[in-house]
């Protein structure tokens, strides 16, 4: 194990007060840079950083660790070429933690949730709970778990072929859901709307092959308004977060392409939405951690699960959250996973916080020049950011997952309408500088 920011084994490096009587170790075990600031929150709480990074990953996404400054709040890096295989992973920690008592573990990638609470059971130290984790994550397990104990009775199966895949629909009805039993990041997720569309999905589609690996999964398709609960839960207690609103492309709405936070719903709502989502984590098992519930709010007014995420919001939404008045996610996740008695008190959000991540609607040769974005600076304030990053490639790919997006905008404003407004005019005015269109 190396830091390849000098080639060097992995040492530990002075860490002054923070080596002081009462420090504790917080190991992070991730890909992402994004994760920095709760590098940042464990070193101003005052303890010692180890970080694990996984090198297969962050080529794959195109991360660079070593130009960020991720360093300044890291005591001790690790470096494994796959931190998913997990005896590799198992052999990491059980070292880290023979040479210094590891008192928490922080993973907020989907791939490593389960192995990290494997390990963390292994080694005695406090994290969400393997077996509930790996409910989670295993998308027909979690429905037929909830089925049980009375929480959502979503339709659901998995098949093996367009046989068996187009009676489930025929039971059902179309339009009907298909994805991975496992998986992120939208990938191989579709919205079958007919029998045509079935048929011509299992020409490509492989089970037992990525993204399928674990098998294919359709469930009734459910309509109504697409949220999201952010919630911990802490020695048995749930920390109310947020209620956040999700936005799908209309040509592929598998495909997420935005969130809001906080979502514009009444008390009521909110309540309801909250006490759905912790009748889910209560009901899987989920013990320990924040965690990321998506929902379909029907028309009824009945909440029904979408995925159960047994880790922090995903991407930029804990920065989304901070912006919009939260408060720091980050030093919470770090204190949660700690084990400490947290007390949020009321979280009241005064501002809107917008995200709209955009890619190639389709294949398209790749732009010439990237945009200038010289006109964004007109937006004040309320544009909080904005990157377009083409790959580097002669045809775009069409963006159809998540890890297919090359643009961002983030919008903050007082008002809810404002706050999206911007941020979609901000991606259609984007968009027209490329000369193509996008997933919007």
């Amino acid at each position: 194990m190396t830091d390849p920011a000098s080639g060097h084994p992995a040492v530990a490096h002075p860490t002054g007060a923070r080596t002081a009587r009462g420090a504790r170790h917080v190991v992070f075990v991730t890909w992402k840079t994004g994760n920095a600031p709760a590098f940042r929150a464990a070193a101003r709480l005052g303890h010692e950083v180890t970080l694990v990074r996984s090198l297969r990953m962050e080529r794959a996404q195109h991360i660079d660790f070593t130009t960020s400054t991720y360093r300044r709040d890291v005591d001790t890096v690790h470096v494994l070429d796959d931190a998913t295989d997990e005896a590799s992973l198992r052999a990491c920690l059980h070292a880290i933690h023979r040479q210094r008592p590891i008192d928490a573990f922080v993973a907020t990638v989907d791939a490593l949730v389960v192995p990290v609470a494997r390990i963390a059971e292994e080694l005695g130290v406090p994290f969400t709970s393997a077996d509930g984790a790996a409910t989670a994550k295993l998308k027909h397990r979690c429905r037929e778990v909830l089925a049980a104990a009375g929480v959502d009775d979503t339709r659901h199966a998995v098949v093996t072929d367009h046989a068996t895949a187009a009676a489930f629909a025929a039971g059902t009805g179309y339009p009907v859901v298909l994805k991975p039993a496992r998986g992120s990041a939208s990938e191989g997720a579709h919205i079958v709307p007919d029998a045509d569309r079935m048929r011509e999905l299992w020409r490509t589609i492989r089970p037992g092959r990525a993204p399928y690996q674990d098998g294919v999964l359709v469930e009734q398709y459910l309509t109504g308004r697409f949220l999201s609960a952010e919630l911990g839960l802490s020695h048995g207690r749930f920390l109310r977060l947020a209620v956040s609103e999700r936005k799908t492309w209309h040509r592929h709405e598998a495909l997420e392409v935005g969130t809001t936070i906080p979502a514009a719903i009444d008390a009521d709502t909110y309540e309801r939405v909250m006490a759905f989502a912790e009748s889910v984590v209560s009901a899987v098992g989920l013990r320990l951690g924040i965690f990321h519930v998506e929902i379909m709010l029907a028309d009824d007014g009945r909440p029904r699960l979408i995925e159960l995420n047994p880790r922090l919001m995903g991407s930029c939404l804990p920065n989304l959250f901070q912006l919009a008045g939260g408060g720091d996610p980050f030093e919470l996740l770090v204190r949660v996973h700690l084990d400490e008695e947290v007390e949020t008190g009321d979280i009241s959000f005064d501002r809107y916080a917008t995200v709209r991540w955009f890619g190639a609607a389709d294949p398209v040769p790749r732009p010439a020049d990237p945009p200038t974005l010289d006109w964004a600076a007109e937006y004040g304030d309320a544009l909080h950011a904005l990157t377009v990053n083409l790959p580097d490639a002669e045809v775009l790919a069409p963006c159809r997952g998540n890890l297919g997006n090359f643009g961002e905008v983030q919008v903050v404003h007082p008002d809810h309408a404002t706050s999206i407004g911007v941020a979609e005019e901000i991606v259609a005015r984007a968009a027209a500088q490329l000369g193509i269109e996008v997933t919007r």
